[in-house]
């Protein structure tokens, strides 16, 4: 190999590991202020650090709620139309799955690794947040190769272990230390890669896509303002005294409304008022957060601006585009269960279970809540059309009752109908 390719190798190295570090340090930063715990380290090298002797530095996690918010797809969980095989190994994947879904929509690019808990005779899905991929050499996007690190317990203190990480292909699982040494060796049992890779949004030039910055950005800049806001009413609440034309060492005597402070001949004293104004802060701040919201498709509603309650239309045409951006993530997701599938398999056949070729899914979706008259409508045209039937409204607002229950008491009230109209026929005459 010649000096030039040998030059240019090494630099690509390291620029790819450059970028690698840079990753995990912005994936550590979205964690950080998704669990909402750990974000002082972000702001305070904008303060001096003596000021948080006065007060705490500000923490509100808007992010949580943001990310919670516009990760839709797993509200109600899905059906899948497998096997009753198939239904037990997954009772807990939709649980799992809105996690996935929350997860990369903060972190932008997640790798979920499928296996088989033996104990509990059910798959189990791990979320991969740091990792490092190796590519095909003719499909970029495509890999072929994952590296983990496996995060020690920070819970344990007797747990004082050095790094190690985790390299999955196709045909080989290997365990590996800090220096490259391998720990452990064995062949991939299931033949595949089983690494589910979700994507916030569509993949461009790159593997990887942005995360949630907009909303950290935002998270940060709140924090940032509410604590200097924290440290301007701690020193100008009140306003801050001041005396001139006396000397250092000359002592003032502090007193109330009603006494008389004596000043040397010559010498004034004042109150010196902030000129910030605090209102006109915060109405930025909700500007900034109402503009990140909007960029995510969402609304957010201060409570002095909440509106009364809306009726189902009124908030469909308000969640239109977050609506819209729902269909896209469901279809999305469809992919992924589909090629999720296809590891399970894999996975299920290494371990003696036998699963079917045919997978279908179906997402279940929130209804939004309609006004009474909205809802008679909507009942009378479903009857009409022999959508629903009157037993199933009945069943809809008693969850308990069966559907021979149901009938029954459409029988009962049918007969009291008819009685009543009986006697006034009755008395008419």
């Amino acid at each position: 190999m010649s000096l030039a390719k040998t030059l240019i190798k090494q630099a690509l190295q390291e620029y790819k590991l450059n970028a690698s570090k840079a990753r995990r340090r912005e994936i550590m930063k979205y964690l950080d202020y998704y669990g909402g715990g750990n974000t002082d380290q972000y702001i305070d090298r904008y303060f001096n650090i003596d000021a948080f002797r006065e007060v705490p530095m500000y923490s509100a996690n808007i992010t949580r709620k943001f990310i919670d918010k516009m990760s839709r797809v797993y509200t109600l969980g899905a059906e899948r139309q497998v096997s009753e095989v198939y239904d037990t190994l997954t009772k807990h994947k939709d649980s799992r799955l809105k996690h996935v879904e929350r997860m990369t929509n903060l972190v932008g690019s997640l790798a979920t690794l499928g296996t088989y808990d033996e104990v509990r005779q059910m798959f189990n899905y791990k979320p991969i947040y740091y990792f490092d991929l190796f590519f095909e050499e003719m499909d970029a996007m495509k890999p072929e190769a994952v590296l983990y690190p496996l995060l020690t317990s920070y819970d344990d203190v007797s747990d004082v272990n050095e790094l190690d990480f985790m390299y999955y292909d196709k045909e080989v699982v290997a365990q590996y230390d800090s220096d490259g040494n391998i720990v452990s060796e064995q062949e991939n049992p299931y033949g595949v890669l089983p690494f589910l890779f979700t994507h916030k949004q569509t993949q461009l030039d790159n593997f990887f896509v942005e995360g949630a910055c907009d909303i950290i950005n935002c998270n940060e800049h709140v924090n940032i303002t509410m604590t200097e806001m924290q440290l301007g009413l701690r020193f100008q609440m009140f306003g801050q005294p001041f005396a001139t034309g006396v000397y250092e060492d000359t002592a003032i005597t502090r007193g109330g409304s009603d006494t008389i402070i004596n000043l040397p001949e010559g010498a004034n004293f004042g109150i010196a008022s902030p000129a910030g104004d605090l209102e006109k802060v915060i109405e930025v701040l909700k500007f900034q957060i109402s503009l990140v919201a909007q960029n995510n498709h969402m609304q957010v509603y201060f409570e002095e601006n909440a509106d009364r309650p809306s009726s189902g239309l009124a908030l469909i045409v308000k969640d239109y585009e977050r609506m819209e951006q729902h269909k896209d993530d469901i279809e999305s997701y469809r992919e992924y269960e589909h090629e999720l599938y296809m590891i399970e398999r894999a996975i299920a056949e290494a371990n003696g279970i036998s699963l079917p070729e045919d997978f279908k899914v179906k997402f279940l979706q929130a209804e939004y809540p309609k006004s009474v008259q909205e809802q008679i409508l909507r009942d009378n045209f479903d009857l009409e059309k022999g959508i629903i039937s009157t037993e199933d409204i009945i069943m809809r607002e008693d969850k308990d009752m069966t559907e021979d229950e149901a009938t029954s008491r459409i029988a009962k009230n049918q007969l009291g109908v008819q009685n009543v109209v009986e006697e006034q026929s009755q008395e008419s005459r």
